[in-house]
């Protein structure tokens, strides 16, 4: 559950290389529009690819890859992926599936044989979708983003954590389970996941600038990462190098190869089609209710266009890819060099001016519910006060929580009382509600989303200031 962060502007960082190859009509709305979330997001530099029918017709870079060195980005800069790399996992273990060398429904202790005794129940299938119930191995008293571990170290630590749901009972997201995916993925397949996916994946589609990250190379166009601390603009902080070889979030890529990416992804390539129609699947989960998860995809609707993506966030990046469907699929990747910005609704934001009907939904709704809008007033007003507890978030781990109470806190006091909350948008995911509103603030406007359990509890909650 990832905070949102109050912005301001950083003068100097807006100058922009733009790359345009079609669409003129378009060009300068979007320009515009990154130049201003640029500003208003405090980000150091961003990239987009904007892809039509598989053609590329608009790539350009904005700001600075480098704020020390004043590098300007450009099509070609290479940023980290984050999480957008797990359906790059994925493929990957489709392509073992196919194989022979993996099956989706067997258990993982099949392939990892010294896995405890309540991983009985997880399968492949629970790995790639979210629904093992293991906990964020990155928030475990055991691990520490520092350190180099081998893979049977990292093994031991997950194996020491307990469950938080029965597997397939639940939609939780998991970097966990792509973590053990990508070890399982190497012991089935024989060699280190990453060689697999170069040598079957990024050769076969030309993506030249994607790779496993590594801090030992030369990577040429490599941007640099930054974060945000107490208003100030800061280089991301020390991960080792063991760490960016997991399949949670271990790429680094440029625009134009997310394009190429999404490309093979419009045209199916290198996988055969029940393999994509599994990817591309929402989970079913053991109530018999779907959550809009498949392997590495999130699937989704805008106004009535199914649209399937993914965001990716860590070590001073952000990333996203979103694509709507259809015989001429518009797809848009984005990629900054600063940790924590929500890039899902820049994407929409920029698809948007190319097609205005996927504009995201402003107008209030009746609400038919509201108690229970009164009772996010009240999470809201304790959550500005930092009084929130333990079971308040419930699916958040000790160490998690106490950093949440604090962010949010820290977030929400600066925008004064809460004098009102419409309702936007009321959907089911699995077996919880969602419910979207936007907030008038004292001091601002934010875009408040909240979501509940089928007994009331509260499973997320996330609040973006615009």
């Amino acid at each position: 559950m990832p905070k949102s962060i109050l912005r301001k502007s950083i003068p100097g960082i807006l100058e922009t290389l733009t790359l345009c190859f079609a669409l003129p009509l378009h060009a300068d709305s979007v320009d515009d529009y990154v130049r201003s979330e640029l500003a208003r997001q405090r980000i150091p530099g961003a990239a987009i690819a904007v892809t039509r029918g598989g053609k590329v017709v608009k790539a350009a870079g904005y700001g600075y890859a480098n704020l020390e060195h004043q590098v300007p980005v450009k099509p070609e800069t290479v940023f980290q992926s984050g999480s957008i790399s797990k359906q790059l996992a994925a493929t990957v273990a489709m392509l073992l599936v196919e194989d022979g060398n993996i099956v989706l429904d067997e258990p993982v202790k099949k392939y990892l044989p010294d896995a405890p005794q309540a991983w009985n129940g997880i399968t492949v299938r629970h790995l790639l979708t979210h629904t093992s119930g293991m906990p964020e191995y990155e928030w475990g008293k055991d691990f520490d983003m520092r350190k180099d571990y081998t893979d049977d170290e990292r093994l031991r630590i997950v194996y020491g954590m307990k469950l938080e749901f029965a597997p397939g009972s639940r939609w939780n997201y998991s970097d966990t389970g792509y973590m053990v995916l990508g070890i399982l993925l190497s012991r089935a397949g024989g060699e280190f996941y990453g060689d697999i996916l170069r040598r079957r994946v990024f050769e076969p589609l030309g993506m030249k600038t994607a790779g496993i990250i590594s801090e030992e190379d030369i990577v040429p166009n490599r941007a640099s990462g930054y974060r945000l601390v107490k208003d100030e603009i800061k280089n991301q902080k020390f991960v080792s190098p063991s760490n960016y070889r997991t399949a949670d979030g271990s790429l680094c890529w440029s625009v134009l190869d997310m394009a190429k990416w999404a490309d093979a992804a419009r045209t199916r390539a290198l996988l055969k089609p029940d393999s994509w129609r599994e990817m591309t699947t929402a989970v079913r989960l053991t109530s018999g209710k779907t959550y809009p998860y498949g392997f590495g995809w999130l699937i989704d609707e805008w106004n009535g266009k199914h649209v399937l993506g993914h965001g990716g966030f860590g070590s001073g990046f952000t990333a996203q890819l979103s694509r709507r469907l259809g015989d001429d699929e518009l797809a848009v990747a984005v990629l900054c060099n600063r940790f924590g910005i929500r890039l899902g609704k820049v994407a929409r934001d920029i698809m948007a001016i190319y097609e205005p009907e996927l504009a995201l939904n402003e107008k209030p709704i009746e609400d038919k519910e509201p108690g229970t809008t009164a009772r996010v007033r009240d999470f809201i007003a304790r959550a500005a006060a930092g009084k929130l507890v333990e079971s308040d978030l419930p699916f958040l781990k000790s160490g998690f929580r106490q950093k949440q109470v604090h962010d949010f806190a820290e977030l929400l006091a600066p925008l004064g009382e809460l004098k009102s909350l419409a309702l936007l948008e009321r959907r089911e995911l699995g077996d919880d509600v969602e419910r979207r509103y936007l907030g008038q603030f004292e001091k601002a406007t934010a875009n408040v989303r909240i979501q509940f359990t089928a007994d009331q509890k509260v499973s997320d909650f996330s609040v973006q200031p615009r």
